[in-house]
């Protein structure tokens, strides 16, 4: 059977469970879109930063520091930093804070549930690959073989359907499946030889490969989309009791504009990220080297809406997704 995930071309499972159960707290915070010192739109951004940044939290931290890009959009960014993820969903369900990138099938499910988060834009699309120590992706090496990832992420999900359409092989049922807390974790076990295949993305991935240099690509994220564009990975999110759409607009293009700046300064997006721990160097790569990290910011709704809703869908089909949530999620008004 083929789920091929259609394109004009992420989060673990307990983030999806404090989504789910957050959607009881109540969404708005009458005082969010209020005007900030500058006589801008004032605007509360989230991201969780555990350790050092992925280069997707690093986005949203500097926009909320380059007061050019803020002036040019008639916004003022305020920006907090989450050790608590489960805190970090259960403030943008409340309102304390107006918007986060994230995996759109987490807060695909929220909605479902009532949460007022709506998806207002596409933000990057996957940089998810294969990996091994020689054999390639093929359904002859991969058949009966391990295969290791951070299995309960969204990211996993659409990955899944994608070796399916490469190989015809389904997982756990022609190939076995070993759970990995992250793209870390999936490259460890993978070096250290109890797993065959492994997939991983992002920074992780980026820092394994330096780690272990025996580990080698052997599916890139556009190998796996049968030469399309890959799909989308993150979008933006907002809360839309708390943004009128006309603001929700004007971040979306500010996200675009910081988007464009990193790619344009990639040596002190990088040194930005040294400031919470990141090993010199890796956000540099990803922003040079584009197949390790794809920006496409986009508004809702349009093309990467449509998108973005058929790949949803394939996940409710096969059963990850319980129903696809109305218009309103793709901010189709």
């Amino acid at each position: 059977m083929t789920h091929r995930i259609r394109r004009r071309p992420a989060l673990v499972a307990a983030v999806l469970a404090a989504l789910l159960a957050l959607t009881a707290c109540g969404s708005s915070n009458n005082d969010a879109e209020t005007e900030g010192s500058s006589g801008h739109d004032k605007v509360r951004l989230g991201q969780w930063i555990p350790g050092a940044p992925s280069l997707t939290a690093l986005t949203s931290l500097m926009l909320a520091e380059n007061q050019e890009i803020q002036d040019e959009h008639d916004l003022t960014v305020e920006f907090t930093e989450y050790k608590n993820l489960q805190a970090m969903y259960t403030d943008l369900s409340t309102g304390r804070i107006d918007g986060l990138l994230g995996g759109p099938e987490a807060f695909a499910a929220s909605s479902n549930k009532g949460a007022s988060a709506i998806l207002a834009g596409s933000f990057s699309r996957s940089n998810a690959m294969i990996l091994s120590t020689g054999p390639e992706l093929t359904a002859e090496n991969l058949r009966g073989k391990r295969m290791v990832a951070p299995t309960t992420t969204s990211t996993w999900q659409f990955v899944r359907l994608q070796i399916e359409d490469v190989t015809g092989l389904e997982a756990e049922k022609d190939y076995q499946l070993v759970t990995a807390e992250n793209s870390n974790a999936s490259i460890q076990q993978l070096a250290a030889g109890t797993a065959d295949f492994a997939m991983a993305w992002g920074e992780g991935l980026v820092e394994g490969l330096e780690k272990f240099p025996t580990i080698t690509i052997v599916a890139d994220p556009e190998e796996l989309a049968g030469g399309e564009e890959p799909f989308i990975q993150f979008a933006i999110a907002v809360n839309s009791d708390n943004l009128s759409p006309e603001v929700t607009d004007r971040l979306v293009k500010a996200y675009a504009a910081q988007a464009e700046w990193m790619r344009e300064n990639p040596g002190e997006a990088d040194s930005r990220a040294q400031d919470f721990g990141r090993l010199e160097g890796t956000i540099e790569k990803m922003l040079t080297e584009p197949h390790l990290f794809i920006f496409d910011v986009k508004p809702f709704p349009g093309p990467e809406a449509d998108e973005l809703r058929a790949d949803l869908q394939l996940l409710v089909d096969t059963g990850h997704l319980s129903e696809l949530p109305g218009p309103a999620f793709f901010n189709d008004h």
